[in-house]
């Protein structure tokens, strides 16, 4: 019996036909090519290491409800590959000294291709150092920060292809011999399918050292020799940099003017794609026939599968806020994807432009798919569902409410308190004078 999933076949032994190829020509064609991608990867590791000869570790930051994917850079052989299934990951969180395995969720999950980690709907508390592990080998760190975003640190920037800006800011040099700079991360997914949708990618301020990568290499030699500064030391390490509101830059660093006035970045386009095509499983006997087809898609699997990743609860939140407020909505939830969000009230969806047009700036969508609500109005109470890729990912049920709230003179409070005291102290005594007998 064969089990297969796309173009991947496994014996009944459940090891892949190509793992011993035999003299099949076509799967020692495809075995071959697995060798190379693994000596690839052992290449790539090698030309990655820092000026200490260790492997570099990364500084990564994200945005709280936001997604980040951390790659497990352990270099598996065809023959290791089926001990794939033992990487684990262990983790400390921000003030921890101690390594402690990461505890898979419905958002903080396992890719089951590479076994890189997936952190969706990031919170404050992500915030740590990842390490990926293979029995007594251990890859890469990461150290992530996760920072709340406001419309206020963050700078909505054109392509250099657009006609007209803002764009994004160039790189500038700081003290320390460092240098600022923007780097961006890959396009989000597109927001829907079939259709013309909106896409988004970040940029994150960032410090690196002058002379990382190819540049320190080809330092003089005295130079080398020369008694570095502890924050030099930092960034020879950390060679791809590190982000400005990461926990690990010194303050020394972070509180330049330079890293101070420096924001991040988002850039936004349209898209259109098609839509996925169904995900079919089929289980075949020994002669090719499919003695059983289910539609991963559609959330039917095989009982020869292994089990589906948990599907993502939709959170609900309520939210009580007072008339003549500033409100912000934010969805509290994700569906475990970088998709942009879109907001709905009932059936209606709710464009950026319509709404800031009928509403006259009043109520805008920021550039952060967050709901802005200035001087909040009864009115404005309502359930507000956000979804993504057509799929709902939370609500926020919105009551904003009149509150009296009593203005008090303290001297006033203080006043008729001391007199009240006066009045019991008084009636206090006379009681006393009326119990006690005069001789």
């Amino acid at each position: 019996m064969k089990f297969q999933k796309g173009s991947t076949s496994l014996t009944s032994w459940k090891h892949e036909e190509n793992e011993y190829p035999g003299h099949n020509n076509k799967y020692r064609v495809q075995n071959k090519e697995k060798w190379k991608e693994y000596y690839k990867c052992l290449q790539s590791q090698f030309n990655n290491l820092n000026v200490h000869n260790s492997v570099t570790p990364e500084a990564l930051i994200g945005f709280e409800t936001s997604v980040v994917t951390m790659e497990c850079k352990i270099c598996l052989s065809p023959l290791e590959n089926k001990n794939k299934e033992s990487i684990t990951w262990e983790w400390a969180a921000k003030n921890s000294e101690t390594l402690s395995p990461v505890e898979y969720s419905e958002h903080v999950l396992l890719a089951p291709e590479d076994r890189s980690l997936q952190i969706f709907n990031l919170r404050d508390e992500h915030t740590g150092q990842y390490i990926c592990k293979l029995g007594e080998s251990i890859t890469t760190p990461y150290f992530l920060t996760v920072i709340n975003i406001t419309e206020t640190t963050m700078d909505k920037v054109h392509s250099l292809a657009a006609p007209k800006g803002p764009y994004s800011k160039k790189p500038e040099d700081i003290s320390f011999d460092l240098i600022i700079d923007t780097q961006w991360g890959e396009w989000s997914v597109c927001s829907i399918c079939g259709k013309v949708g909106k896409k988004h990618k970040l940029g994150y301020c960032t410090v690196y050292f002058k002379g990382a990568g190819k540049d320190m290499e080809l330092q003089a030699e005295e130079k080398r020799k020369r008694f570095e500064s502890e924050i030099t030391k930092l960034f020879k390490i950390f060679k791809y940099g590190i982000p400005c509101q990461s926990h690990i830059l010194p303050n020394v660093v972070k509180t330049l003017p330079e890293v101070q006035g420096r924001k991040n970045e988002i850039m936004t386009g349209y898209c259109k794609v098609k839509c996925p095509m169904s995900k079919i499983f089929e289980v075949k006997d020994k002669s090719g026939n499919v003695i059983e087809r289910v539609d991963n898609s559609v959330g039917i699997y095989s009982m020869f599968q292994k089990l589906p990743p948990i599907e993502a609860s939709v959170e609900r939140r309520l939210q009580y806020e007072v008339k003549g407020s500033n409100i912000i909505l934010q969805c509290p939830g994700n569906i475990n994807s970088d998709a942009p969000i879109q907001w709905q009230i009932g059936e209606k969806n709710l464009k950026a432009e319509r709404i800031w047009a009928e509403s006259k700036g009043r109520i805008f969508i920021s550039i952060t798919d967050r709901i802005h609500i200035k001087k909040a109005k009864i009115s404005d109470s309502n359930i507000y569902s956000c979804w993504q890729l057509e799929s709902l990912a939370g609500t926020v049920r919105l009551v904003v409410e009149k509150r009296f709230e009593l203005n008090f003179n303290h001297s006033i409070m203080l006043f008729g308190l001391v007199l009240i005291l006066g009045v019991f102290l008084y009636i206090f005594t006379k009681i006393i004078d009326i119990k006690i007998p005069k001789k």
